[in-house]
């Protein structure tokens, strides 16, 4: 802040000088801007901690689709055993008491955890925006899901190419949108996993 001096030149000795006001400050006064301030700080410090707890306990998809990325189209059995295997730490963690299922108790179970309400509200995934995008007519408890199984058990059985990649999409798509009720919305997940495909 410079300091005003009157002018000392003789021409300009009898001029009354302007008062200069004071510099206004950045602080707000007022006790009301104060109080907003707190509550806009409180309020982003509520959202953020939310978002993070969210962020947390969908950690468990983040890694399922990760490993659902890592299938190989080339080899089937492998690809049908490995699949089986990350559903099932899913079901497992989701709730324990899953461990134990298996075969059409378990496919139902996959089932039931998909949100039957319109799948059009989905905001998490980039590449599921609607409901039509959705396969609903899939089912695990269906024809490919006991194949599925069977091929999991068999070294006999295998699964087309097609077939694969159908339950490789469905199960990646229920990964994002199955219930969790650890979470309190549950929401589905905000990540852009195009490897899993």
């Amino acid at each position: 802040m410079s300091i005003h001096t009157p002018p000392s030149t003789y021409i300009l000795r009898d001029i009354v000088d302007v008062a200069v006001p004071e510099s206004v400050a950045w602080w707000p006064q007022t006790i009301g801007w104060k109080i907003l301030a707190f509550m806009i700080l409180v309020g982003c410090l509520v959202w953020g901690y939310h978002r993070i707890k969210l962020w947390w306990l969908n950690r468990y998809r983040r890694e399922a689709l990760q490993a659902l990325a890592t299938l190989d189209l080339g080899l089937p059995r492998e690809s049908a055993t490995s699949l089986l295997t990350i559903l099932k730490a899913v079901l497992v963690y989701l709730e324990p008491q899953n461990s134990a299922l298996f075969g059409d108790a378990l496919l139902q179970k996959l089932d039931s955890l998909l949100p039957s309400a319109t799948l059009s509200s989905v905001k998490g995934d980039a590449e599921v925006k609607s409901g039509a995008d959705f396969q609903s007519d899939f089912q695990y408890q269906g024809e490919i899901g006991k194949k599925w199984l069977a091929v999991s058990l068999s070294s006999q059985r295998s699964l087309t190419e097609p077939e694969l990649v159908t339950l490789i999409a469905h199960t990646r798509k229920w990964l994002l949108l199955h219930r969790n009720a650890k979470l309190d919305n549950a929401k589905p997940i905000s990540v852009t996993n195009k490897g899993a495909q």
